[in-house]
């Protein structure tokens, strides 16, 4: 089923600026079972590096969100490789794969809501983000796909 997701996420690193990211894609979501499945690309062109003469490159990045009840899990693939996996009060260890190298990267759940209408599926979560077990950011995301 088509439909358009919204993303609004806000990334506090302690130092009173929180980094504020909004996205809106069209996107599709299939139904698995009691689960839900939104997958969207992103398409970043970088501009012409007019000292070479060479063309605009375009980078290709892919997401898949799956939510269901008490989970909410974001994949990236594409430059930059991620895969979180959030449930209230667990923790999350995983490989941040960007092309400066392999980081290891832990996510700690702190709060998940979960919401499915026939018209729209949003998801809520806050959680701590570590980068080699260091604390990097207090972070929440607020996802909510609407159906066309």
């Amino acid at each position: 089923m088509n439909g358009t997701v919204k993303i609004i996420g806000a990334h506090d690193h302690g130092d009173g600026k929180p980094q504020i990211i909004k996205n809106l894609q069209n996107a599709f979501c299939e139904q698995d079972g009691l689960n839900y499945i939104i997958t969207y690309t992103d398409r970043m062109d970088s501009e012409d590096d007019h000292r070479s003469g060479s063309p605009k490159a375009s980078s290709v990045t892919t997401h898949r969100l799956e939510i269901g009840e008490g989970y909410l899990r974001m994949v990236q693939t594409g430059d930059i490789n991620s895969d979180l996996l959030f449930r209230l009060g667990e923790a999350w260890d995983t490989d941040y794969q960007t092309p400066y190298g392999l980081m290891k990267m832990t996510a700690i759940t702190r709060n998940l809501m979960v919401e499915i209408s026939p018209k729209k599926i949003t998801a809520h979560v806050q959680y701590e983000l570590q980068m080699d077990g260091d604390k990097i950011s207090d972070s929440k995301v607020r996802i909510s796909f609407t159906f066309e």
